[in-house]
């Protein structure tokens, strides 16, 4: 099986003391829930956004402009590791049916998994307990089972994981546990993806079977004894397992108490923002140092019950917000710049990656559940392109590759002092470079900040870089990177860098609101 997790040092994230060291480092801010960057030491530092008039972006510090901001690289202290595969993407077990869906001989799916460079594919979720039924023999299905699967769907989705490099983690149903059904799977999923396949996963979100497919008294004790089942029919396979996929840290301490002999990794399915308890979400909420503190604050239980065991984590099904999304916040340009903060906040505090989930279907349109997956990172844009197989990048695609862009290595601990709604992180490459990510999160119509990074390089030292842009914050079409947008073959080519020269003082970036930069040097 493949080892995707090695280059995730674990022995070189920050302590969970500090992770959860909510006033463990003073911030030059003025509102306390401000202070998200507080949190893990080493990340970023954040400051309240502050209203200012409207200015017209400048591709270069403008002379007289005061510094509103400072990123202060320390190039002597590790901070974290990026990993190769911290980035992944995560689709309902019913699409395996979808055709073409995962064929890499059709549309552009492979392109766009290969222009994000190394990853991998997470498929469960919800259709995986509700509907997927595992039918390689073409039996009478139960009255439940909507989307029968079988050799063919593995078929497909094993030569898409061998043309794009991408490895799979893949659910198998534990609502309708048939012990026999689910060896028969694993053994054909783990002869056909080999060492592409991560793990298997039994069931989905278990936590939230409870009144819906088992009785309410359902808890823990009930889910272990059926975990047990499915995961011996998986390990005759020679499969390995990943658990407990639930939500809200549901279980998670006891499940990697008890089964972590047996586990590859932790999984956990935690949403940035929730509907359950709150209608009225914004993209402002989204963008808040608030939330993001709340969403680093989550991860402290889960990662220590990982490191306890020695298991990577990782979120393998997560997005903006749950249930489906919400237009005007989970599909616009400010989620891009979202995803940048909370892809490499969460990976630098420990956490071994993300997979981010959507459809293959079209864009916005209701699903075999009824709801639509606003949040996808990829959708098509019609019914014509649904049968080509041709995707869209939504914005939320442009601020992974944003990420996948900085390439894996070596977090170096970075702070910021700001009043403004910006972050920072760096990683230093095994290419020598070092490359760091300045995210504004304010909207554009703010002035620009004038960033003063110093970044621990000689004089003369050489930057490239490469801007994330769009209009507004919750404009859901004209996200761009350098100028390009992904082209509809799924392909990627930025436009020319910009070209910044160190000084004895460092560096100064102009970044205009609404938008993030990443310096090469």
């Amino acid at each position: 099986m493949t080892d995707v997790f090695s280059p995730h040092r674990r022995g070189k994230t920050p302590p969970l003391w500090l992770v959860g060291a909510v006033l463990g480092v003073t911030l030059i801010v003025t509102t306390a829930a401000a202070a998200y960057g507080s949190l893990v030491a080493p990340a970023a530092q954040h400051g309240r956004r502050i209203p200012s008039s409207s200015a017209s972006p400048a591709a270069s510090p403008t002379p007289g402009r005061p510094i509103t901001a400072t990123v202060v690289v320390d190039p002597h202290r590790v901070s974290g590791a990026l990993p190769r595969n911290a980035l992944g993407l995560s689709y309902e077990a019913d699409q395996l049916a979808l055709m073409p869906g995962f064929d890499p001989d059709r549309g552009n799916l492979l392109n766009l998994l290969r222009t994000l460079g190394p990853g991998y594919l997470k498929i469960g979720a919800n259709a995986v307990d509700d509907y997927v039924y595992w039918n390689p023999a073409g039996d009478a299905p139960p009255t439940w089972a909507k989307t029968p699967i079988g050799r063919p769907q593995i078929d497909t989705l094993a030569r898409l994981s061998a043309a794009s490099g991408w490895p799979v983690e893949l659910g198998v149903n534990l609502a309708h546990l048939d012990a026999a059904r689910v060896a028969d799977q694993a053994r054909y999923v783990a002869t056909t993806l080999g060492d592409r396949l991560i793990a298997m996963e039994c069931g989905n979100e278990p936590n939230g079977y409870p009144g819906r497919v088992r009785p309410a008294d359902y808890g823990y004790p009930q889910y272990t004894a059926d975990f047990n089942t499915c995961a011996s029919a998986i390990e005759a396979s020679g499969a390995r397992l990943a658990g407990p996929n639930t939500y809200n840290n549901v279980w998670i301490a006891n499940f990697a108490r008890d089964q972590h002999q047996r586990l590859a990794l932790l999984t956990d399915q935690p949403y940035s923002l929730s509907q359950h308890n709150n209608t009225g979400l914004t993209l402002t909420d989204l963008l808040s140092p608030a939330t993001a503190r709340s969403n680093l604050n989550a991860l402290v239980d889960p990662l220590a019950a990982a490191r306890k065991y020695n298991l990577p984590l990782r979120h393998d099904e997560t997005n903006s917000v749950n249930l489906g999304g919400l237009q005007g916040v989970s599909n616009v340009h400010g989620t891009a710049l979202w995803a940048i903060d909370y892809i490499l906040m969460l990976v630098q505090a420990g956490l071994s990656g993300l997979n981010f989930h959507g459809t293959l279907g079209v864009c916005d349109s209701p699903e075999q559940d009824s709801k639509a997956r606003i949040y996808t990172p990829l959708c098509a844009a019609s019914a014509d392109d649904l049968r080509a197989g041709i995707l869209t990048a939504r914005p939320l695609y442009y601020g992974m590759l944003m990420v996948a862009l900085m390439g894996s290595g070596d977090f170096l601990a970075t702070t910021v002092t700001s009043e403004h709604n910006v972050t920072a992180y760096t990683v230093r490459g095994a290419d020598g470079r070092t490359r760091i990510m300045v995210v504004d999160k304010d909207p554009t119509t703010a002035e620009p900040v004038t960033v003063s990074l110093k970044t621990g390089r000689p004089p003369g030292t050489k930057a490239s870089v490469l801007r994330l842009t769009g209009a507004t914050l919750d404009n859901p079409k004209d996200t761009s990177i350098a100028g390009t947008t992904i082209g509809r073959d799924g392909t990627f080519t930025p436009g020319p860098a910009e070209s910044l020269t160190t000084t004895a003082t460092g560096l100064t970036l102009t970044l205009p609101a609404g938008t993030a930069a990443l310096l090469t040097l």
